[in-house]
């Protein structure tokens, strides 16, 4: 039971994640409202908490042999890099712009995607060191800390691999990612979350945002820190009995083929909305807003993947998966 409890609770937090995407981009480029403290807040959580997830469930596949780490990684590639591609392409159409650029590729946030990709290279890569001398805790951090050393190194030579290698996103993420993986080890998670661990991160999120005008790589890391550590902590208190907790899973099992989608609705939604309505920038008036704007394009990103997912050939062209996804 413990184990469900656990992938419930990454199904929540996923959930949480994509409803922050799809409600900053609706404050950005629907209600074209940039300066906010909701957007602040968003900007702070929402691409960390996808990260971490993910390295969590990387570390299920630590131990497999090189037949299956490559069998892992071919999968990984095609459920990442075909919907890069896929969607790229279709929302360049849908704006009408043809393009062979990889910078116009990754338009639309779908940088993600690729991100995420190298993530999963350069900790397959750890990994085999790992495994091969059989580090501890210690041993592992170094690594980690190498490699990112790399990744820091090649931000400020701004190697970016002719496109294909989104350098300032894989310094951001890449430690949130990391996290995710040293979760195995008990001391990692004693000091993470704790029953201190909601008062700190409440703490160094409301801190992180206060001075979030100023350009800091350390204030945003501290906050979004913070930020994880709240959501994460919230998530753990959730009934999965509840029928709410099940829409959560059923969003959070779900979201990458609703980060690909929500931007064709998101193009598509009257940018006029603000000029047909008078929309004050208080902070709650706009969380229901952006809330009810999030549920209505979440639902039609559902909706959409449902039929491309329902034929073999469609689910392999725009998702790059052989197999239907769990709902």
């Amino acid at each position: 039971m413990l184990g469900v409890k656990r992938i419930n609770e990454l199904d929540y937090i996923r959930c949480i994640a994509i409803f922050m995407v799809v409600m900053g981009h609706v404050l950005l480029f629907t209600l074209k409202i940039e300066h906010t403290a909701l957007l602040g807040i968003i900007g702070i959580c929402e691409m960390p908490l996808f990260f971490i997830v993910s390295g969590y469930l990387t570390y299920k596949e630590r131990e497999e042999s090189l037949k299956e780490t490559m069998a892992r990684l071919l999968k990984r590639s095609r459920t990442l890099l075909v919907p890069l591609v896929v969607w790229s392409i279709v929302l360049n159409l849908c704006d009408e712009k043809i393009t062979f650029s990889l910078s116009m590729v990754y338009r639309g946030g779908y940088w993600f995607f690729v991100a995420l990709w190298w993530c999963d290279i350069l900790n397959t890569f750890a990994v085999y060191i790992s495994k091969k001398f059989k580090f501890g805790i210690i041993a592992d951090i170094v690594l980690y800390a190498s490699i990112y050393a790399v990744i820091l190194l090649g931000r400020i030579k701004n190697i970016d691999l002719g496109g294909i290698l989104p350098i300032q996103n894989v310094q951001y993420y890449f430690p949130f990612f990391i996290l995710g993986l040293l979760h195995k080890y008990k001391l990692v998670n004693d000091v993470i979350l704790n029953k201190y661990s909601y008062a700190v991160g409440m703490l160094l999120l409301i801190i992180g945002w206060y001075f979030s005008t100023i350009e800091s790589f350390v204030i945003w890391f501290v906050a979004a820190l913070g930020g994880v550590v709240v959501v994460w902590m919230v998530c753990r208190e959730i009934n999965s009995e509840l029928k709410v907790a099940k829409m959560l899973s059923i969003i959070g099992k779900n979201t990458l083929p609703i980060y690909a989608i929500h931007y064709l609705f998101i193009a598509i939604m009257p940018c006029t909305l603000r000029d047909v309505i008078n929309i004050p920038h208080g902070f709650f008036f706009l969380l229901v807003i952006t809330f009810v704007y999030a549920v209505l394009v979440i639902i039609l990103c559902l909706l959409v993947d449902r039929i491309l997912s329902l034929n073999p050939i469609t689910r392999m062209i725009f998702w790059g998966e052989s197999k239907k996804r769990e709902w």
